[in-house]
């Protein structure tokens, strides 16, 4: 018997979608809002809210670049990188991750 799309794809929790969002900036030094939600693979309206929450809690810092420093000429730009202390997060969560695996409920 097969299993139903809605039983197949699950929703990610807050959590999860926290921990994509700092795995994302832990591969780069700077990233800009798309390539983030590419990487983390998130809707750009729950990526902000995400982000806005996420540098709150001091887990990522961002950083408006001016125009005059881009390649494109354009309006400023903002950058996002992960803080020491969210790479002790995801180092945190990806150990208890690691020892007891995924749990479904």
């Amino acid at each position: 018997m097969s299993q139903s799309n809605a039983e197949v794809m699950r929703r990610r929790s807050t959590i999860e979608m926290d921990i994509a969002i700092l795995q994302a900036l832990s591969s780069s030094k700077l990233l800009k809002l798309t390539h983030i939600m590419y990487k983390a693979n998130l809707n750009a309206n729950i990526l902000k809210e995400k982000l806005i929450v996420l540098e709150a809690k001091g887990l990522i810092v961002s950083h408006k670049v001016h125009r005059e420093h881009l390649k494109a000429q354009g309006r400023e730009r903002r950058f996002y990188a992960v803080t020491s202390k969210g790479l002790e997060v995801l180092r945190g969560y990806l150990s208890v991750y690691n020892a007891l695996g995924s749990v479904e409920l």
